[in-house]
């Protein structure tokens, strides 16, 4: 099988720029893969990770959002590589719209486009709306799912009969094998993200400084880049929140991980994010607002759920794990096998079905 990957852009570094980047190189052992980026600016350790597996790839220059030139860009390479399925990412789903209405073809090629998000936020505006409801229920795109939640979410906003799901997944060749012990770990709580909006960065960082106070020798850190980080370490500063240390971007999060007992969300909204994952695969012990898909990763034996935005919710039960960490030990080694059911090998197997199924309906 040929699978044509269409990425919108490699430039930030997020959840769904890793989800892109990971599930290329599991494809990759699957199928005769191609991988399209749109944005010709990248981060380099995701051109580096595609590099490494010798990914046949190529960056286009988009302009803009409608964009009719890189619209005949990318319908010359659908038709001189000729996939049996396309895979779309992030922003990419309208642009693969456009370049395949202008190929006259007698057989439609089957197209699923990942959701890393809401749909209210994957589709921004009014017009942007109307075209993924026509381009889903019209034009016959497949719509896939981050979680069971997300599915449902997305059938329901755009009036669809059905929407599959496939189970987030993270890159095991990156979890180192060994970990350390809990009560050794310089970390009491990390934080990885992109610091945007939903990720609710201030929230946590007002809430270490509660933690602080009943436990002085509180520690924590943030991981990850975004248009949020210089904001979020001045509101920190203003908070003389010395104590929580600003990494930034790190290729490999895991590693750091290593040396955290607990991994924290505070997310606003989510689809299933990765981080918990990580944190999971190297023992931590996950706490995280109650949303989207993070349900179907942190049940009662491996974690803790909070209500959004509930601060006395997040501290009360951070401090009783610290101040008990050494009765944890259990659920952290648990932590580390439960984790590899959310492998991106495993998500790729999945996408896999889904695509042979279509074609199969196609044929």
């Amino acid at each position: 099988m040929k699978i044509l990957e269409i990425i919108s852009s490699l430039k930030a570094v997020g959840g769904g720029e890793t989800f892109a980047v990971n599930i290329s190189r599991s494809f990759h052992k699957f199928a005769e893969l191609k991988v399209v980026i749109l944005y010709k600016d990248y981060t380099q350790m995701f051109i580096d990770r595609l590099k490494e597996k010798c990914i046949d790839f190529v960056l286009l220059d988009k302009k803009k959002h409608f964009d009719l030139k890189n619209a005949k860009q990318l319908k010359a390479i659908i038709e001189d590589f000729s996939p049996d399925v396309i895979h779309t990412e992030n922003n990419s789903l309208i642009p693969t719209y456009l370049a395949l209405k202008m190929i006259h073809r007698k057989k439609r090629i089957p197209v699923f486009h990942t959701l890393h998000l809401i749909p209210e936020m994957e589709c921004p505006s009014p017009i942007v709306r109307l075209l993924y409801k026509h381009i889903f229920k019209i034009e016959g795109f497949t719509p896939v799912a981050l979680s069971e939640e997300l599915a449902e979410r997305t059938k329901r906003f755009f009036k669809l009969s059905s929407v599959p799901f496939v189970k987030n997944g993270i890159d095991f060749d990156k979890i180192p094998l060994e970990t350390k012990a809990l009560e050794d770990r310089t970390f009491d709580v990390a934080v990885v993200g992109r610091f945007s909006r939903e990720k609710n960065h201030k929230f946590l960082v007002e809430s270490f400084v509660k933690i602080k106070q009943q436990i002085p020798s509180f520690k924590a850190v943030f991981i990850g880049g975004g248009e949020l980080f210089d904001d979020v370490k001045n509101f920190a500063n203003q908070k003389k929140a010395d104590y929580i240390d600003f990494l930034g971007i790190h290729e490999n999060p895991s590693m750091l991980l290593l040396d955290a007992k607990i991994i924290a969300l505070g997310s606003l909204y989510e689809a299933n994010p990765l981080s918990l994952i990580e944190g999971m695969a190297v023992g931590c012990i996950p706490v995280s607002s109650d949303v989207g898909g993070v349900k179907d990763i942190v049940k009662k034996e491996n974690g803790f759920l909070y209500s959004v935005g509930n601060q006395d919710e997040f501290v009360i039960k951070t401090v009783d794990i610290l101040k008990n960490i050494n009765i944890y030990t259990s659920m952290s080694e648990n932590n580390r096998a439960y984790s590899k059911k959310f492998s991106i090998d495993n998500s790729a197997k999945l996408y896999m079905q889904l695509m042979n199924l279509k074609i199969k309906n196609e044929i």
